[in-house]
């Protein structure tokens, strides 16, 4: 606490009744923060409210367990990338392309993200594949309907 900001010291606060950034005598504090001010103008005590001109820093956002639970995440999709490959490794593996039609367990490699298998049949033409350490949603050439005429 800083010996500007203390009981009975002056303070620029925004005064609720008067609605403007105006001088105010601290009342009350909490901590080394100012809980209750006065203003010098109306004479009313209210909660300390910063000047409108003046913000008071952000406070330091708390950090994630992001970074432990990517690491689970990526281990995990990692064990199941292998589970599938060894299960289809009798399947040949082709190369990514949207023109290519793609089925359930079909193996492919991916120009940017290296092996994968498809693992859900999402739309006629979205598939989500499994990659050795993500999961990536593709297009590709799907099932196209049969025209009625």
């Amino acid at each position: 606490m800083s010996p500007s900001t203390a009981a009975g010291k002056e303070a620029l606060a925004y005064c609720t009744s008067c609605k403007m950034d105006l001088a105010h005598i601290i009342v009350a504090m909490k901590g080394d923060k100012i809980a209750k001010a006065e203003c010098k103008t109306c004479k009313k005590t209210h909660s300390y409210k910063t000047p409108k001109g003046i913000t008071e820093p952000p406070k330091p956002k708390k950090k994630k367990k992001a970074a432990a639970d990517d690491a689970i995440k990526s281990s995990d999709i990692e064990s199941e990338w292998i589970k599938l490959m060894t299960a289809n490794k009798a399947n040949p593996t082709v190369s990514y392309s949207t023109k290519t039609s793609l089925k359930l367990g079909d193996k492919l490699k991916h120009p940017q993200f290296g092996e994968g298998i498809v693992g859900k049949l999402l739309y006629p033409n979205k598939v989500e594949v499994i990659f050795q350490h993500d999961i990536k949603i593709l297009i590709h050439g799907g099932t196209q309907p049969a025209l009625v005429i």
